[in-house]
């Protein structure tokens, strides 16, 4: 199941919460007093790349940032979403991770960089990076009216639960906990499946799965995909039993569905550690790891991160 389902509707409620993206115009009238500030165009002191420059929705992307003369006050824009940066002092790059969420509508995706030079003059860099239809499977279920619509406890229930979830993807940490390759959360692990899968329920879209499930018996360990840090251990209605880690630099990895966590909130994990142990709580049929992440906000597929990284 999703890690942070949208809020559910209870019996009688209508159905809202379409995502809609819009587009901004803009028009110059002479008769007004202060007309908008030209584009700035790219400097060649501040360069921008992508590899790849081509990712699947859910996909990963590294972007890296050059310049040769000294800069300030860093912002990367990815789309409608902000990167953090860090202050550029004594630094001539900056490479970081970027995500494009499942739900991403495929084609050109604007990534602008801007900064400041050493006598005050705005620099701007700028790359698309092209976003490729997944073409994730869709599921059709019917199933009982009680099974997927919640009563008023349970729904303000998810809800808190799904605000909570929305602070934790909103902490941004400015420094990163891993130096190694991302590994399988599960050792002798089969093959993952499920990401992005889109259910219709009765007719009705429902909420894309937005992580890799691993079928598992129960009591099985589960090890950090990484080095981070404990971000919250919860037992919530739809993902059960839960640990999430902090890698820092915006991204995250959940663990979901266990039988028991063995961390605490802020505790340092290191790669590998043994943080869980495989269950069926919340919302699952049957023993199985559901392995989710973030990265600035964005749902990607987590085997994303088992590709090479070159960050360094």
């Amino acid at each position: 199941m999703p890690e942070s389902p949208p809020p559910l509707r209870a019996p009688g409620m209508s159905r809202c919460g379409a995502i809609r993206l819009g587009l901004a115009l803009f028009a110059f009238f002479p008769t007004l007093a202060h007309p908008p500030r030209p584009a700035l165009a790219d400097d060649p002191r501040l360069a921008v790349r992508l590899a790849p420059a081509e990712v699947r929705q859910g996909g990963v992307s590294v972007l890296s940032v050059k310049w040769s003369s000294p800069i300030r006050g860093l912002r990367i824009q990815v789309g409608d979403r902000e990167i953090a940066a860090p202050s550029p002092d004594g630094r001539s790059r900056w490479v970081v991770l970027t995500g494009i969420d499942l739900e991403q509508r495929p084609g050109p995706l604007a990534i602008r960089v801007e900064a400041v030079d050493g006598s005050g003059r705005p620099l701007t860099g700028q790359a698309t990076l092209r976003v490729l239809d997944a073409r994730f499977p869709v599921q059709r279920l019917t199933v009982p009216r009680p099974f997927v619509e919640l009563d008023i406890a349970t729904l303000e229930r998810v809800n808190r639960e799904k605000a909570l979830l929305d602070q934790v993807w909103e902490t941004l940490t400015p420094q990163r906990y891993w130096r190694d390759p991302f590994r399988v959360p599960l050792d002798g692990a089969g093959p993952a499946y499920g990401f992005g899968l889109r259910r219709i329920i009765n007719g009705e879209p429902r909420s894309p799965h937005t992580g890799a499930d691993f079928a598992a018996s129960a009591g099985a360990p589960v090890r950090a995909a990484n080095a981070g840090i404990v971000a919250l251990v919860a037992d919530h209605f739809f993902a059960g039993r839960s640990v999430i880690l902090d890698h820092g630099l915006g991204l995250y990895t959940m663990y979901f569905h266990l039988q028991e966590g063995l961390v605490q909130p802020g505790q340092r994990v290191e790669r590998g550690e043994i943080i869980a142990h495989v269950g069926s709580t919340g919302r699952a049929t049957g023993p199985h790891l559901h392995w989710g992440a973030r990265l600035y906000g964005a749902r990607i597929d987590p085997q994303e991160l088992l590709k090479r990284l070159p960050l360094d």
